[in-house]
C-alpha cells in the first residue's frame, strides 16, 4: 500500500479509536470522586441505588441551605466554613453518589435524583430553602431552582452546559452526539424565578466567560445579579476576601 493512501486510513483510525476513548471513559473524564469517610454530623439518605451522605451543620434553623459543590471539594472543611459563614441556615452539603461516603455510581440523572430527594426530605422542617451550586454543582442547583419553590439562588462559576465545555475542549468531536452527562443548564434557566446572584472568577480558564454569560441569556423570569471577583480564577474563587460578605449578605438578610 502506497504511503499517501495508508496514511488516511492511519489518521481515520486514530481519530476513531480516541472517539471511542471519549465515548467509553467520558465519566472518568468529567467526574473525580473522592473517598473520605463521612463525620458524625449528618445522615443517610436512601436511594436506590445506595445510601447518601448528607453533611450537616447549624441543625434546627429556620432556613436552610443545600450547597451543591464542585467536582473536588472538601468534604472534610467547607461545610464548617459555610456553618461559620451562614449562621442563620441550616446547612446540608450532600457526597455525589460515588463521592465521598455516598455509595452509588456518579452520573447527571444520579445527582438529580439526589437533589430531588434530599429537597424533598429537608423542606418540612424549615421555613425556606436556599440553593447554593459551584462549578459542576451550579447545574443541579439551577435544575432544582427550575421544579421546586426556593427562596434565593447562588451559582458560582456557573457553565450553560457540560456538553458545550466538552465540545470547546475536544472540538474535532461530536460531543453532543455522544455525551452521557450533558447538564444542560440553559434547559432550565428560563424556569427560575427565585433572586439569583452569580459569582463568577476574573480569570477562569475551566469554565470560560463565554459559557457563563451564555447561561445569563436563558434567564427569563428573574434577572440575575453578576458579580465578578478580581484576581480569582475556578479553584480560588472561594478564597477571595469579597466572597464571604457576597454570600453572605444575599442569604443571611430577611
Amino acid at each position: 500500500m502506497k504511503w499517501w493512501i495508508g496514511l488516511p486510513l492511519s489518521l481515520l483510525l486514530i481519530y476513531l479509536l480516541f472517539l471511542g476513548y471519549l465515548y467509553l471513559f467520558q465519566r472518568t473524564i468529567l467526574f473525580h470522586p473522592t473517598h473520605e469517610r463521612q463525620s458524625e454530623k449528618g445522615f443517610y439518605l436512601e436511594f436506590p441505588d445506595g445510601k447518601i451522605w448528607i453533611e450537616v451543620r447549624n441543625p434546627g434553623r429556620e432556613n436552610a441551605l443545600i450547597y451543591f459543590p464542585g467536582n473536588s471539594e472538601h468534604w472534610w472543611e467547607d461545610p464548617d466554613d459555610l456553618g461559620r459563614l451562614l449562621p442563620d441556615h441550616t446547612i446540608y452539603f450532600p457526597h455525589y453518589p460515588g463521592y465521598g461516603a455516598s455509595e452509588g455510581i456518579p452520573s447527571q440523572d444520579a445527582f438529580y435524583s439526589m437533589a430531588d430527594a434530599l429537597y424533598d426530605r429537608i423542606t418540612p422542617e424549615h421555613r425556606a430553602v436556599d440553593l447554593v451550586g459551584r462549578s459542576l454543582g451550579s447545574g443541579i442547583a439551577l435544575r432544582l431552582a427550575a421544579y421546586r419553590p426556593i427562596r434565593r439562588l447562588v451559582l458560582i462559576t456557573p457553565y450553560d452546559s457540560i456538553a458545550s465545555l466538552g465540545a470547546e475542549r475536544y472540538p474535532f468531536f461530536p460531543i453532543h452526539g455522544i455525551v452521557k452527562d450533558p447538564f444542560e443548564s440553559t434547559r432550565y434557566a428560563s424556569e427560575v424565578t427565585a433572586p439569583t446572584l452569580i459569582i463568577l472568577a476574573e480569570d477562569d480558564r475551566v469554565i470560560p466567560h463565554i459559557h457563563s454569560r451564555n447561561l445569563i441569556r436563558f434567564f427569563q423570569k428573574t434577572e440575575p445579579k453578576v458579580i465578578i471577583l478580581p484576581g480569582t480564577d475556578h479553584g480560588n474563587i472561594i478564597d477571595s476576601p469579597e466572597y464571604p460578605k457576597l454570600l453572605r449578605d444575599f442569604l443571611e438578610k430577611k
